[in-house]
């Protein structure tokens, strides 16, 4: 897995499903509580397979993981509570906004939100945002971009990569 690191980001080269459940170990064992995940990237780019990955990473039940598009927010307990959302179906931030997402960023856990630019308004300024895009059948460019106070996270993330 090739890892580049520039200020506030990693760009990660990901070429199989091996290395997407590798990339959501390490995100699981650097991520902290009260931490917001913003995910982007279309159809198909593994936004939920990288959720699953980091989800499982954190203890939680494989089989219980699933896109949530229709549901729009799934809760997993594991070593973290986990909030994973989407916002693929909703025509409006409000809407977004209407589900309670404020109270789930305080809530302690880890949230992840799919289709993330769709909300980006309404997400926490200390945001981390997850960009997947496709350059292959099974080969993906992942970008992680994080905010300033967590600079130390990229580092400690890309110790586990490489």
């Amino acid at each position: 897995m090739e890892v580049i690191k520039a200020t506030g980001s990693l760009t990660i080269a990901v070429t199989s499903e091996e290395d997407t459940a590798r990339l959501g170990q390490a995100l699981a064992e650097v991520v902290e509580s009260a931490v917001v995940i913003g995910l982007v990237g279309p159809l198909g780019a593994g936004k939920t397979r990288l959720v699953r990955a980091i989800a499982e990473a954190l203890g939680v039940d494989p089989s219980a993981i699933s896109s949530p598009t229709f549901v729009l927010i799934h809760e997993y307990e594991g070593h973290l509570p986990i909030y994973h959302f989407d916002a693929y179906r909703l025509k409006t931030s409000e809407a977004f906004q209407d589900l309670g997402v404020a109270d789930y960023w305080a809530g302690g856990g880890v949230c992840l939100v799919e289709w993330a630019d769709r909300v980006r308004d309404l997400l926490p300024e200390d945001c981390w945002t997850i960009t997947l895009e496709h350059v292959g059948p099974t080969s993906r460019t992942v970008r992680i971009e994080l905010p300033p106070s967590f600079q130390s996270v990229a580092d400690r993330l890309a110790e586990r990569l490489v």
